[in-house]
């Protein structure tokens, strides 16, 4: 009997593994809190004096929808396996490390042993699986682009599966207010603005430097009228009644969907695309193109349970950029703070250059100047596990109105002046690029800072609470110090304080004469109060969107190095390179993501049709 009960405890020793059975706790509740997206995530742990009971979140600040996962999941998987050794959940990476992070210490506080939590437990290699599907479409990539490809696809009776490396579809657009250009639409038309496709072309032309793909443009903004049109009429997206101005479009032309909130755009074309039988398959990572004789056949994608080959008659890219890839970015942007979709890492052109694809414009990435960097627990990691400095609180709107009505300037770290702070922002951006490190600093007196903070509360989610620690620190990221005079706050900052403080003396006898000597700045009846505090916060370079890609044909047909059609393969959105030059106008990304998914997968449909 005694030899039996040893044997039973042994089993049941290698079935759960040795993290629960080696654990012991102070019995209790522990909250801990850790850096996420957009602040703060607070984890409420209760533990027995043997065992982890449960795990909350308690308290976050993150995107509705795309951290809905990682909040059901992952503490739901740390009470299950009695460990911390849980995977992160694809495009919410950065939400799963903070919590992760908040459960270590709240465990640490219980007297937890996190080493052994955190060990993990060997897994049975042979339980992968080999399947198949056949259909007649694959889209690789559930953004803006492919799910417009989708349900495109859906309506020409052709038989598709997309598939997304997520755990929530949407993609970059999804963290978008999803602002699209209308003009010529029904809906520009009956708000009492007349348009024309030549005016729209040469506003994107000379925003882009005329170095655009001007095939693409021009089918561009041919067809995203009728896009704007489809997205109401046929798939249900309301709009807001106000068309947007923006001074780069000659015309009022720029529509946010009904109450601009992010997701809700994407999150009505996929429901609209899985109501009508539409089969979606999230987690689902495609690794490589299939091909036989040249052609492309499908994508052999990987999946919890093993390898899922999918095999089909076209397939579509719809795969998204590549700000978040180390490997694609351009040398001279890798300082650049990447606040986009942790998606974008290129796959869809690794996969594409595999099979000989041709790329272009890989250069250009879309640039915005006065970003903060965001300090996340578990570094900044993108969805292809790569770690590098990025994620930006963004503060233009607060920024810009500091420099205009309460004084605040620009300076870069030798202590100059360098700039007349109330030009655009793409003029900013130049500037923001030939400075040291391609960063300059908003000096602030208290006035202006605390203008400044109440804006960025409401506007980025900073708080008075995530900036303390920062304010008196002597180094470290991100650069956002304060000090009792002007030579002190240069000195946390790392700027050159005497120089400092000879510009704002400076600055402020320029403001006596109500003329800006130095740079134009026309708002001059403002100076810096010198007399302190001041503070000194980081304004750096800061993207989310890449510009270049695949090229195609104008039938959406990847080309390979010759120029040719790739057999089988199209693509669409933010994989292809050109449409946009070397800047992208407001509201023609998304503009470009839902008219390129039409465009490309009618062409695939008619490939389809005419086997």
């Amino acid at each position: 009997m005694k030899k039996s009960l040893a044997m039973l405890m042994t089993l049941l020793f290698v079935l759960l593994g040795t993290t629960a059975w080696a654990q012991s706790y102070t019995a209790g509740v522990y909250t801990a809190q850790a850096n996420g997206n957009n602040g703060p995530v607070t984890v409420e742990v209760e533990v027995s004096d043997a065992e982890i009971l449960s795990v909350k979140v308690t308290e976050h600040a993150e995107t509705a929808g795309l951290s809905d996962t990682p909040i059901e999941r992952i503490p739901a998987k740390i009470v299950e396996g009695q460990t911390l050794a849980v995977d992160t959940v694809s495009g919410a990476t950065n939400t799963s490390n903070a919590i992760l992070k908040a459960a270590e210490d709240a465990l640490a506080q219980a007297g937890a042993d996190i080493e052994a939590l955190k060990a993990v437990q060997e897994k049975d290699e042979t339980a992968g699986e080999t399947a198949e599907r056949h259909v007649q479409a694959l889209v690789i990539g559930a953004g803006g682009s492919g799910l417009a490809a989708t349900i495109t696809l859906q309506e020409q009776g052709i038989e598709t599966l997309v598939v997304d490396k997520m755990a929530n579809a949407g993609g970059a657009t999804a963290l978008t207010g999803a602002l699209i250009n209308g003009g010529c639409s029904k809906q520009q038309a009956e708000r009492g603005v007349t348009d024309d496709v030549q005016t729209m072309f040469m506003d994107a032309m000379v925003y882009g430097s005329f170095q655009n793909d001007a095939r693409m443009t021009w089918l561009m903004v041919n067809n995203t009228g009728d896009s704007v049109d489809w997205l109401h009429d046929t798939v249900g997206v309301e709009f807001e009644e106000a068309i947007n101005h923006f001074p780069e479009h000659t015309n009022d032309r720029a529509f946010y969907p009904k109450g601009k909130l992010p997701g809700y755009l994407t999150g009505t074309m996929e429901q609209h695309y899985l109501s009508n039988g539409g089969e979606l398959l999230l987690e689902t990572r495609a690794q490589h193109l299939l091909t036989e004789d040249g052609r492309v056949i499908g994508a052999s994608c990987s999946t919890a349970d093993g390898t899922l080959n999918i095999y089909a008659d076209v397939t579509l890219l719809a795969t998204g950029g590549y700000g978040a890839s180390v490997a694609l970015r351009p040398a001279d942007q890798m300082g650049t703070l990447f606040y986009g979709a942790s998606s974008s890492t290129g796959d869809g052109i690794i996969m594409a250059e595999e099979v000989g694809a041709m790329t272009h414009y890989m250069q250009y990435l879309k640039s915005y100047p006065q970003g903060i960097e965001k300090p996340l627990d578990g570094g900044n990691i993108t969805a292809d596990g790569t770690t590098f400095r990025g994620n930006a609180y963004i503060s233009p709107l607060a920024s810009q109105t500091v420099t205009l009505n309460d004084g605040a300037i620009y300076v870069n770290v030798e202590g100059e002046r360098c700039m007349n702070e109330n030009m655009d922002f793409v003029s900013i951006k130049k500037v923001t690029q030939k400075q040291t490190d391609m960063t300059v600093y908003l000096v602030m007196d208290q006035k202006g800072y605390d203008k400044w903070m109440g804006m960025m509360e409401v506007s980025a989610g900073l708080t008075p609470e995530i900036v303390a620690p920062w304010l008196d620190a002597d180094d470290g990221k991100p650069v956002f110090r304060k000090g009792a005079t002007v030579e002190e706050a240069a000195e946390k900052a790392g700027i050159d304080a005497e120089k400092l403080s000879a510009t704002v003396a400076h600055f402020n006898e320029m403001v006596a004469s109500g003329k800006d000597d130095d740079f134009g700045r026309a708002e001059m009846s403002v100076g810096l109060d010198s007399d302190g505090p001041i503070y000194i916060v980081e304004q750096r370079l800061r993207m989310a969107t890449s510009l270049g890609g695949l090229k195609t044909s104008t039938s959406f047909e990847v080309y390979d190095e010759n120029e040719q059609a790739i057999d089988g393969l199209y693509a669409c959105g933010e994989v292809i390179g050109g449409v946009h030059g070397d800047e992208s106008m407001p509201s023609n990304c998304v503009a470009w993501a839902v008219t390129s998914g039409r465009l490309a997968a009618k062409a695939a449909a008619d490939a389809v049709k005419a086997k």
